[in-house]
């Protein structure tokens, strides 16, 4: 072929009797010819194949169409005039098996309704190589390129008015696309590309770079969209999406929205909203670096496995992250202007938070974490750890560690619910080094420090481990926990650690600790984030070593002060191991006319059972009775539950009774007395009840 021609003789053999037009050549070539192309502008001819555009070149057998020069030289030019689609006229239509390489394809366009305005391919089995696709428009999708396979290519400043101004339904390799666009993936739409470079598109929509897509060791650079400013809706492997940007008043997912990512670096993107790394998406072994967004710099409402995220940054809430779910991430120097540095509204899993910083909630604002590490966090305003969110959601912890964070109130966690957590060398300039306004339950809050209430501040403490002892709550301890390595940093528990078996089952909602293994060892939970694994008593630890008892189980069933009463059953009781007049036994049985009365010792720690019955070998009936504290001059109001009937009862605050008539259809009857209790009923005639027979029926346990 060439354009020059002076004789240009069929079936154009050789150079002197070239074409003029490559139409001509092809259609005077036979299957697996080649037709060679020298330099020149073509610009003539035209065809209709299945839609109703006319292309320049209609390569209609499986031939090659090769230039002699490369793409520089040899041009193969349509005709697009705006406003004028009739007139359109597509480069060039590629059946399958054909091939066209070393080309420009320039200027072409479509006409209302058909798609590649550059080439047009019936099947991936059409190749395009080492060709530059710029310029070219299509009224519906594929501006440069529709279907085929595109190999060593650069697409540029192609438009489609739907869907992908570079490519369409293509397979993509070793290519650059640039500056194309579109409503819907201004790179490409429904393609895959590998080893691509997609810089500098932009869609109205969803997708600058790629939407719909498969990305594999691709780059996305400043590329700029609605949703997704460098892909949307599409699977990343080993790709890098670097300053791509989600823009408009409700733009989303800088570097990606709604896509699946694997192995990808996400640098420097950034959305006017949410999610300036991610918006809605899966990300897995991913590192995302200094993005930015209103809510979420890093990601937002996504899904994360194994990701690190740096120094991503929010003008409002979730510097790393804003309402996802983390699994074994990095969170590291992210910050937000006002809720959680690290994690704003967010489930993390086995987590780790590491100077991150907010005005409330350095590490984590309004959100929950299982098993995830906290240091050096830092709050401006309370909560250097954790804190509450803007709509006062509190963040809940399970078997954390908190330690190193710092903010005015709260330096480990303000206005938040702690399970099972150790807060340890956290600071406060004003109050409550470790928590601020908090409930914890089996935590250990120690070694803080604070102007005033350096551990904790206007906090509730049930089972934990810290001083000085809280009176707001109820099983808690203030002698000093025993870390394997308090400074170097390892806060698992030694083997005489008073925190051992010193928790309460009841708050255990997590099946393992810290360190994965299992939650509850020896039948009682510890305090703190990890369970000892050793063996030993099975009493807590704290309770042995307040009587002088060994913990290493050999006392569990002694009697040292002589009861009959061994030292697991005065632990459960809560009784002195030590004081034979401490036991929970029988005071008075009373015989009265007006009906049996029970009195028994009793401590404002248990609920109590009193099981009763005629004969000692048939179920009994069970009376649970739960004791409260004492509070003088007052009076309780109890209930009891006869025959389906709830009645209240006045009793007074010294000495409570309750008097039950001796009914069959009577099951259970719950009551609250004070110490010393008395619990009384009416017993039929045969009934006899001595005060050796009811011993063996009254159990005690904690509250």
């Amino acid at each position: 072929m060439d354009v020059s021609s002076a004789n240009p003789t069929p079936p154009f053999l050789d150079w002197s009797t070239a074409a003029t037009n490559i139409q001509h050549a092809v259609d005077a070539a036979e299957a697996g010819d080649e037709i060679v192309v020298t330099n020149g502008i073509y610009a003539t001819g035209g065809r209709t194949m299945v839609d109703t555009t006319t292309n320049r070149v209609a390569v209609t057998k499986p031939v090659a169409v090769r230039s002699v020069n490369g793409p520089q030289v040899t041009v193969i030019q349509g005709y697009q005039v705006p406003g004028r689609l009739a007139a359109a006229i597509r480069c060039v239509y590629l059946t399958n098996g054909a091939s066209l390489s070393g080309f420009t394809l320039t200027k072409g366009a479509t006409r209302s309704g058909d798609s590649g305005g550059g080439v047009k391919c019936v099947s991936a089995t059409a190749v395009v190589t080492n060709c530059l696709v710029t310029g070219n428009a299509a009224s519906s999708s594929g501006g440069g390129a529709y279907g085929g396979t595109l190999t060593d290519c650069t697409i540029s400043t192609n438009s489609a008015s739907s869907a992908g101004g570079g490519t369409y339904s293509n397979s993509v390799s070793h290519c650059t696309l640039t500056g194309n666009s579109a409503s819907f993936g201004g790179g490409a739409y429904g393609s895959t590309l590998t080893n691509c470079t997609v810089r500098g598109n932009a869609a109205s929509e969803y997708g600058g770079g790629a939407d719909r897509a498969n990305l594999n060791d691709c780059t996305l650079t400043g590329n700029i969209a609605k949703y997704g400013g460098g892909v949307a809706r599409s699977t990343l492997v080993d790709c890098t999406l670097t300053t791509n940007g989600a823009a408009g008043p409700v733009a989303s997912g800088g570097g990606a929205h709604g896509a699946k990512l694997t192995n990808c670096t996400l640098s420097g993107n950034s959305a006017t909203q949410n999610g300036g790394g991610a918006n809605i998406c899966s990300l897995t072994n991913c590192t995302l670096i200094g993005n930015s967004a209103k809510q979420g710099g890093g990601t937002d409402a996504g899904s994360l496995y194994y990701c690190t995220l740096t120094g991503n940054t929010a003008s409002s809430g979730g510097g790393g992250i804003h309402d996802g779910t983390l699994w074994n991430c990095t969170l590291t120097s992210n910050s937000a202007s006002q809720f959680g540095g690290g994690a704003y509204y967010g489930t993390l899993y086995n987590c780790t938070l590491t100077g991150n910083s907010a005005q409330r909630g350095g590490g984590a604002s309004g959100s929950t974490l299982y098993n995830c590490t906290l240091n050096d966090n830092s709050a401006y305003g309370d909560g250097g750890g954790a804190s509450t969110s803007f709509f006062g959601d509190r963040p809940t912890l399970y078997n954390c560690t908190l330690t190193g964070n710092s903010a005015p109130d709260g330096g480990g966690a303000s206005y938040a619910k702690l399970h099972n957590c150790t807060l340890v060398d956290n600071f406060a300039s004003n109050s409550g080094g470790g928590v601020a306004s908090s409930t914890l339950d089996n935590c250990i809050v120690a070694y803080n420090t604070a102007l005033t209430d350096p551990n904790c501040s206007a906090s509730t403490l049930s089972y934990c481990c810290s001083a000085p002892l809280s009176t707001d709550g109820q099983g808690n301890i203030a002698v000093p926990p025993q870390f394997v390595d308090h400074v170097g940093g390892n806060l698992r528990l030694q083997s005489n650690c008073p925190c051992i078996n010193a928790g309460n089952n009841g708050y255990v909602s997590v099946a393992t600790d810290l360190d994965g293994n299992p939650r509850i060892v020896n039948g009682t939970v510890d305090i703190g984030a990890y369970e000892y694994q050793g063996g030993g008593s099975l009493l807590s630890y704290a309770w042995l070593q307040q009587y002088g008892l060994p913990t290493d189980g050999s006392a569990d069933l002694a009697d040292p002060d002589g009861d009959q009463i061994n030292n697991w059953q005065e632990w459960r009781a809560d009784t002195i191991p030590t004081n034979t007049l401490s036991v929970l036994r029988m005071v008075t049985v009373t015989n009265d006319t007006p009906g049996l009365q029970v009195t028994w010792e009793s401590v404002p720690t248990r609920t109590y059972w009193l099981d009763r019955a005629t004969n000692l070998a048939v179920p009994a009936v069970v009376l649970q009775c739960r004791q409260q504290y004492h509070r003088p001059g007052r009076h309780h109001h109890l209930c009891r539950h006869l025959r389906h009937e709830w009645r209240p009862v006045l009793l007074p605050h010294r000495r409570a009774a309750l008097t039950l008539p001796a009914c069959r259809g009577m099951q259970k009857n719950t009551i609250s007395v004070l110490d010393p209790p008395i619990l009384s009923w009416r017993r039929p005639a045969a009934e006899r009840v001595s005060p050796y027979a009811l011993r063996p029926f009254l159990r005690a346990s904690e509250k």
